[in-house]
């Protein structure tokens, strides 16, 4: 039997039961609504299928981006390691080899085909391979196909670009078997605003647009080569200008030898004769006899080398030394007031002539002056006086320097001395140094007078008649032919500056007025059309010297104070020349 007490235990314990579950049935609801509230707003499947395509596709993006400057950065680096192979190559089929082997790569191109501008035959010549002789292209007549396009784009001086053949101006038919190009870049080498050639890019496989920047770069490299073509031209003229002047050098050096040897030997032939007719010694005759024999061998050889060292004075012509004096005075009197030496004139007014080489003539007294200068630099007191008169039917000419002995090199006036006493000695003269206690040192140039009626006929070819001499630029870089018109327009009165190069020429001519200008068409530098065109207002005439005659030329440039002379220069061409630039010179200064 329950008890009360426990009966209200029972009680509360139920009531506290029942406030427990409906506190519990009041929370329940808030939980499900809770949980129901997470399941309803869920991911999209849609939103991260996008969020992953992003990001695969800034990841491409990104890959993409650095494959690109990867490639261009090693597009870069085969441009410039091509550049340094074209620049250094020793000739012009190793440029194309080089070429050949890079462009493709570089460019995306199937072949490389090359055209170098003939001056000499106004031909483009397409370089083959050193085993075979280039492929001469007429430019006044092309023939079809891609030769055409090549001079035309020489022609045009500019890039010619043909994405699909078809359409193209330039029908190009399949030749020797084999498919003709599907696109096609002509690509002009462009050297100091000159075409040297022109390069041909050729695309097989398919048609293509070359971009702006494939353009860009093919020209770039393109004018590479240019530069390089026109480096080795000045290569190859250096090397024979080296190989002239060497000659040169050994041709003074055995004359110097020559005449040092001839009056020894001359001596002991003459010693031996006379011991042959004194002795009476049989075994002693013999020895006499080897002696003279070997004497006058020895003056054989020293004859033949006279021959050899002297062959350019086989065409000895009458030469006015009082000009050639002048000429030379005039032509250092501007570094001499620079250097501050005073310069005495005392040759006689007459003309002076002696048989002989006048460039040989004028080489030697040139050296000399240049010795006499290079002696007075440390001096004091700077001055130098030539001389020139006639002793007993001989002209001697003297030059006096006021150079203190311990300003002068033993070994350099010996050298001096030896250089001009070949030339002197091989016009029968002689030079000599006299040194004195108390007075200033000189050269002396003792020289046989040409007869009186030889000068009459040589002054009656001077040009004209006015007082004023004329003055010519010589542009040439070939030594035999630079030499061979200085003698020319010596003959005619004519002072004459020679250079070797265009740019040295164009300087001068912005200095002082020439009446003409002789330009040959291979001077390295500026371009011999621009240089005539910016030259011309400057000077009385421009003379271009050919290697050939060319109508087509001459047709073109003669005319209008310019003219066109072949070389090697005749008598005749340039007694015609003259007289036109000298009517010229009159017209322009009447007074």
């Amino acid at each position: 039997m329950v008890t009360k007490s426990e009966t209200g235990t029972l009680r509360r314990l139920a009531v506290r039961t029942v406030a427990l579950a409906v506190l519990s049935l009041r929370a329940i609801p808030a939980r499900a609504e809770l949980l129901l509230a997470e399941r309803s707003a869920p991911v999209p499947p849609i939103a991260v299928a996008a969020g992953i395509l992003a990001v695969l596709a800034i990841g491409f993006a990104l890959w993409s981006r650095e494959r690109r400057t990867r490639g261009q950065r090693e597009r870069l680096r085969k441009t410039y390691q091509l550049g340094e192979e074209i620049l250094s190559a020793p000739s012009i089929e190793a440029i194309l080899a080089s070429v050949d082997e890079a462009l493709p790569r570089v460019l995306g191109v199937s072949g490389v085909h090359m055209y170098v501008y003939n001056r000499g035959a106004k031909t483009l010549d397409e370089i083959v391979s050193e085993d075979h002789s280039p492929v001469a292209i007429s430019l006044s007549a092309p023939p079809g196909g891609t030769h055409a396009g090549a001079v035309a784009c020489f022609h045009y001086r500019t890039l010619l670009a043909i994405p699909d053949i078809q359409r193209s101006p330039f029908p190009i038919a399949p030749a020797g078997g084999q498919n003709a190009p599907k696109s096609l870049l002509f690509v002009p080498m462009l050297s100091q605003g000159e075409v040297a050639g022109v390069v041909e890019l050729d695309q097989h496989e398919r048609t293509r647009v070359f971009t702006a920047d494939e353009q860009a770069l093919a020209q770039h490299l393109v004018n590479q080569i240019g530069v390089a073509i026109r480096l080795l031209d000045q290569r190859f003229v250096q090397e024979q200008l080296f190989r002239t002047e060497k000659l040169a050098a050994v041709g003074r050096l055995i004359s110097g030898v020559v005449n040092e040897l001839q009056t020894p030997l001359a001596s002991i032939s003459e010693l031996a004769g006379r011991s042959l007719v004194r002795s009476s010694n049989a075994a002693g005759d013999r020895e006499m006899r080897a002696i003279a024999a070997e004497a006058q061998k020895a003056s054989a050889i020293v004859s033949r080398l006279v021959s050899f060292a002297a062959a350019e004075q086989s065409d000895a012509r009458p030469v006015n030394v009082t000009t050639l004096l002048r000429n030379l005075i005039e032509f250092r009197e501007r570094d001499w007031k620079a250097s501050g030496i005073r310069v005495e004139d005392l040759t006689l007014p007459d003309a002076l002539f002696v048989t002989g080489s006048h460039g040989q003539l004028e080489q030697a007294f040139l050296t000399l002056f240049v010795h006499a200068e290079q002696s007075l630099a440390q001096a004091p007191d700077k001055s130098i006086t030539i001389r020139a008169s006639i002793l007993a039917k001989r002209l001697s000419v003297e030059i006096t320097f006021s150079a203190p002995p311990e300003a002068r090199s033993p070994e350099e006036t010996a050298s001096v001395l030896g250089v001009t006493r070949g030339v002197i000695g091989g016009h029968g003269g002689e030079v000599r140094l006299i040194e004195k206690d108390h007075a200033y040192p000189r050269f002396e140039v003792d020289l046989p007078l040409t007869r009186e009626r030889t000068i009459t006929s040589q002054e009656a070819t001077q040009p004209r008649s006015s007082g004023r001499q004329m003055t010519a630029l010589v542009i040439e870089p070939d030594d035999a032919s630079q030499r061979q018109l200085l003698s020319l327009l010596a003959n005619h009165g004519y002072r004459v500056v020679p250079v070797d190069n265009a740019d040295a020429g164009l300087e001068l001519s912005q200095r002082m007025r020439f009446d003409a200008a002789f330009c040959s068409v291979h001077a390295p530098g500026l371009n011999w059309v621009e240089l005539s065109e910016r030259m011309q207002s400057r000077v009385g005439g421009f003379v271009l010297l050919s290697d050939q005659f060319d109508a087509e030329l001459s047709a073109d440039f003669d005319g209008d104070g310019r003219f066109v002379v072949a070389k090697p220069v005749q008598e005749s061409d340039l007694e015609r020349v003259l007289r036109s630039v000298d009517s010229l010179v009159e017209s322009q200064n009447p007074s």
